[in-house]
């Protein structure tokens, strides 16, 4: 089940049906235990805060971005928003910087984990505290690996170790990996495999940046030689094949690791991204809590994040796995809780080569762009640069 967005505070759903003590949160949710999870987190902002009620808008991730966007632009939306790091320069023109309101609260930015925050700013300034971070990853199911007689990925393994592992289990009748034409799976496997990029360090968009291609034209082939299974346009479709069994390992971040184990029917098992010709190993990404402009109290609104990415809020959501704290002081209540063998060796190798994935304008065109063309180059039916050639086409100059 996904929760329908819902009205901002009052039945008109405007900004001006907020009020000093009634603050509205859009938040991406994917169900009842996401809805109930997150309600914990308004709850803490509500108990800081005598006779404060926050209020979740929820709807599924895709939806989010979108319904977001609508709401900047119509004066409808959120006095809280919720912003993921790699999209955070996309909305930067209706967020307050928080950095005077940090200063005048005396916050501790020194208390978040610094990828994390540094995550979060745009041009040097502070768009949002942050709740979670990670470097992107490998899971992968040890059970698979087992029974093809392949040995388990160590941290720091290569694309030939990967590369072996696929022909092996191909052998025995079983697929590698899922793929995904996802933006944050692309360009960290990518990134990992020769250093491709099609954002730089510094956001400027480069889309048709030749390693990149040759990157997609690398996971084509995994799909050509059977070691993959073909993209989807469902963006959740390699998560499912990964837990239903039908590949043996697939990406992605440390805030799904431990609800993927809770649901997996086999002992899963966390590594690195293959690493080809690169000096960086994945891009970290986070997400956090900004305030939009359209918000009437931004004091309020500032307090009421403090309350939710605290100590003891981020405490709570890692010992329950939601997030991998942007706090640096409870990150290990979150390995405590994963309890998977060798995970904060993983972590540490990964973060020794993993850089901030960098954030653009135009981002979230260019995530669906990927949705939309990326798929096809990663199933062989175009080649890399022909697909980056038509996104670059659709992406202001």
């Amino acid at each position: 089940m996904t929760i329908a967005l819902t009205a901002c505070s009052g039945s008109s759903g405007s900004s001006g049906s907020q009020s000093a003590k009634a603050l509205t949160w859009g938040m991406w949710i994917a169900g009842n235990a996401d809805q109930a999870a997150w309600q914990k987190v308004a709850d803490a902002a509500d108990a800081d805060q005598s006779g404060l009620k926050v209020t979740i808008q929820g709807a599924p991730f895709n939806d989010y971005w979108t319904k977001l966007r609508t709401q900047l632009s119509t004066g409808s939306a959120p006095c809280i928003v919720s912003l993921q790091s790699l999209r955070a320069a996309n909305y930067t023109d209706q967020l307050v910087a928080i950095d005077s309101l940090a200063k005048k609260n005396d916050t501790d930015l020194s208390a978040y984990d610094t990828t994390a925050l540094n995550g979060m700013k745009v041009d040097g300034k502070l768009y949002a505290l942050p709740y979670d971070t990670g470097p992107y990853l490998m899971f992968y199911n040890k059970d698979m690996f087992e029974a093809a007689g392949v040995a388990e990925p160590k941290p720091g393994w290569t694309v030939s170790q990967f590369e072996a592992a696929g022909a092996a289990l191909k052998a025995k009748g079983k697929t590698l990996f899922a793929s995904t034409a996802e933006d944050l799976g692309l360009e960290s496997s990518i990134l990992a495999y020769n250093d491709g990029r099609v954002i730089s360090e510094d956001g400027t968009l480069n889309a048709t940046d030749p390693k990149f291609e040759k990157g997609l034209d690398w996971l084509a082939s995994l799909v050509k030689k059977g070691y993959a299974l073909p993209a989807s346009a469902d963006g959740s479709n390699d998560d499912n094949e990964f837990v239903s069994g039908q590949a043996a390992t697939y990406t992605d971040g440390p805030w799904s690791l431990i609800t993927q184990k809770a649901k997996a029917k086999f002992d899963l098992g966390v590594t690195t991204l293959p690493v080809g010709d690169s000096t960086q190993t994945t891009f970290s990404a986070g997400s956090g809590f900004g305030i939009s402009k359209q918000c009437k109290y931004p004091d309020q609104a500032y307090k009421a994040i403090v309350s939710m990415t605290s100590e003891k809020t981020l405490g709570e959501l890692a010992a329950k796995g939601r997030a991998f704290p942007g706090r640096t002081a409870v990150q290990k209540d979150w390995f405590d809780n994963a309890k998977i063998d060798g995970a904060q060796d993983v972590f540490a190798t990964a973060l020794k080569g993993a850089v901030p994935l960098p954030g653009n304008k135009n981002s979230d065109q260019l995530g669906q762009l990927f949705a939309q063309y990326g798929i096809q180059a990663v199933n062989g039916q175009q080649s890399g640069s022909q697909v980056m050639t038509q996104i670059s086409s659709q992406l202001p100059k």
